[in-house]
């Protein structure tokens, strides 16, 4: 590289590229801060959807640990002896399905089939005082019907 081609890369870099930004700054500001104004609506519109689906994430794990810590709770913390706020009619002693409180739903329909009409009453009052879930309760009622 020669001293003219060092000279002329200086220029162009010192001088006749300033000198060119300060003649068309006129035109290129307002397109500048338009294409910026526009990342910062975009930046915005993604952090706000962002934060919406985390919002639904949370609120469902919340439910899930409420859910799973009621769960622990009655397993570990509820008495169920007799004489107990929890030992009136339908407690689980008194079923006539074994090991009730710890079926599911699923497990717990097929075996109502079996049930004459005042088992079926002591199941669904346990089934009220404790669990309350609808698909048990309304297998119940379809069977009386």
């Amino acid at each position: 590289m020669t001293d003219d081609d060092v000279t002329e890369k200086l220029l162009d870099a010192l001088v006749y590229a300033p000198l060119g930004l300060a003649l068309e700054a006129k035109d290129l500001l307002p397109k500048l801060a338009e294409r910026g104004r526009g990342q910062v609506a975009l930046t915005r519109l993604a952090g706000t959807v962002a934060a919406r689906r985390g919002q639904s994430e949370v609120a469902k794990l919340v439910d899930e640990l409420r859910t799973g810590a009621e769960a622990f709770f009655k397993a570990n913390f509820v008495d169920e002896t007799p004489g107990s706020a929890e030992s009136e009619p339908g407690t689980e002693a008194e079923l006539p399905i074994m090991g009730y409180a710890t079926l599911t739903a699923v497990e717990v329909i097929p075996l109502l089939s079996e049930l004459d009409d005042e088992q079926l009453d002591t199941i669904e009052a346990f089934e009220k005082a404790n669990r309350n879930r609808s698909t048990v309760l309304n297998r119940i009622r379809q069977r009386r019907s």
